[in-house]
């Protein structure tokens, strides 16, 4: 059973917006990623919030941003890229407290004449409009999202087109109603709901939590070149060819993050179950299990996740951190016993230092058969991955070594060893490489993924 007075006392601002609390302009902090149509991560996209100047961003090298200075409340962000000569947009709606932060929350973009919307209103058994009912659409990592105004009104612009999307209505009270909705490029599609009041049917506890913890060079915090964050973003490709994409899954960081060279982000999936009670999940995190106990960190309001992305800067390598996540009914808001399920199962994440390439150093000039590649040791690392790229990464440009990354053979170092004489294919003499090496636990749940290290032959 959750202690509602301690681990999600946070709610009760979310009961103050629902009574339509009124304050001065207050605000808080939005993270999440921003992919393209197809669920792939989008670099150096500019995140924002309309006729806020301070409230703006840009992704990471794996689409993730970290956005301050959100107006508290309701608020629309909106994201904005250009590929290959072509604009893409799209928009989310997140749900800001003052000095909380948002999580997952994603946005997904395409271009403009590619999108489609819906619109339509939320009702319930008697005809009567629900206000402040939300409507998901579920896309690509996380779900679009729209709240209904006084007479149960809504609309979702900026829906890729040629798609069919689980579309739920979802409000405190109610249980929840899903449809499947066959988005068209350039049409408004009419999608209307009515919701029967809820049962406080209880929730399952959420299975099979699992957790996976990067470590990244701050130096991509501060890149403003977009090939560089595309190329450890189709490294991290590499790493995970068949990551989870929804309906089944989900600015640099502030000055107060402790001073380092790494980033550190802690990814976590559990299984999908449909449930009509659902309103969404806590999230626990601590350093201890008192802590994890009564620490929740995030409530991810949103019936379609299965997964959360814990970016807080406050996250540091080689501490132990502990998590659980609880599903939450329907009549949670309403102060009602056993809306909450019990504990998921326990996870724990236990980040990397940064691993620091050492050899070649940028722009080395290195003899074509005495090519030597050493780098710092990462305490728990069972085993190192050394690439070698004849072009600079990206997606469309495979490691030049090791050819075959099922069997990478030398390419792959146990620990504590922490250098590679190379013995893969001639390198070539005039020719500009490309060297980096990732750290791994054996069951590849944490990773380290060192510099980039531009090098020539001669």
């Amino acid at each position: 059973m959750v202690r509602k007075s301690k681990g999600f006392c946070f709610l009760i601002a979310l009961v103050c917006v629902l009574a339509g609390c009124q304050n001065e302009q207050k605000f808080g902090i939005v993270s999440g990623t921003v992919t393209d149509v197809e669920g792939d991560p989008v670099a150096n996209a500019e995140v924002f919030v309309l006729r806020q100047p301070n409230a703006r961003t840009r992704t990471l090298h794996n689409g993730t941003y970290y956005l301050t200075n959100v107006p508290e409340g309701f608020t629309v962000i909106q994201a904005r890229a250009v590929i290959n000569g072509v604009e893409y947009t799209g928009q989310q709606v997140a749900q800001v407290f003052e000095k909380e932060q948002s999580k997952s929350v994603n946005l997904m973009i395409a271009p403009t004449n590619r999108l489609g919307s819906i619109e339509g209103f939320v009702q319930d058994a008697y005809g009567r409009p629900i206000e402040r009912a939300r409507v998901f659409v579920a896309g690509a990592l996380s779900s679009a999202l729209a709240i209904t105004d006084r007479r149960g009104n809504y609309r979702i612009d900026g829906l890729p087109g040629g798609y069919d999307y689980p579309v739920v209505a979802s409000a405190p009270g109610f249980e929840n109603v899903k449809q499947m909705v066959s988005v068209r490029a350039g049409e408004v599609r009419p999608v209307s709901f009515t919701l029967n009041p809820s049962s406080n049917r209880p929730v399952n506890t959420p299975l099979n939590l699992r957790a996976t913890t990067w470590t990244m060079p701050q130096a991509l915090t501060a890149s403003r070149n977009p090939a560089i964050r595309r190329a450890y973003e189709s490294i991290q490709a590499l790493l995970e060819p068949n990551r989870p994409q929804l309906p089944d899954r989900y600015k640099t960081p502030p000055p107060q993050r402790a001073q380092g060279d790494y980033w550190i982000e802690v990814d976590l999936e559990w299984d999908y179950e449909e449930q009509q009670s659902l309103l969404g999940y806590g999230i626990y995190r601590g350093r201890t299990l008192e802590e994890l106990d009564r620490n929740a960190v995030a409530f991810l309001r949103d019936p379609l996740a299965s997964f959360f992305a814990d970016l807080d800067p406050a996250l540091q390598p080689n501490v132990t951190y502990y998590y659980e996540i609880v599903a939450i009914n329907t009549d949670y808001l309403n102060d009602l016993p056993n809306t909450v399920s019990g504990r998921s199962n326990r996870v724990s994440a236990r980040p990397f230092v940064p691993i620091v390439l050492l050899e070649p150093r940028p722009n080395d000039l290195v003899d074509h058969l005495g090519l030597i590649l050493r780098w710092t040791p990462v305490e728990r690392a069972d085993s190192y991955l050394v690439l070698i790229y004849d072009r600079f990464p990206d997606y469309q440009v495979s490691p030049y070594y090791p050819s075959d990354l099922s069997d990478p053979g030398p390419a792959r170092v146990p620990a504590p060893n922490t250098s590679l004489v190379y013995t893969g294919p001639a390198l070539i003499p005039g020719r500009t490489y490309y060297a980096v090496v990732i750290a791994f636990t054996n069951d590849r749940t944490t990773r380290a993924i060192s510099q980039i290290v531009p090098f020539q032959v001669r």
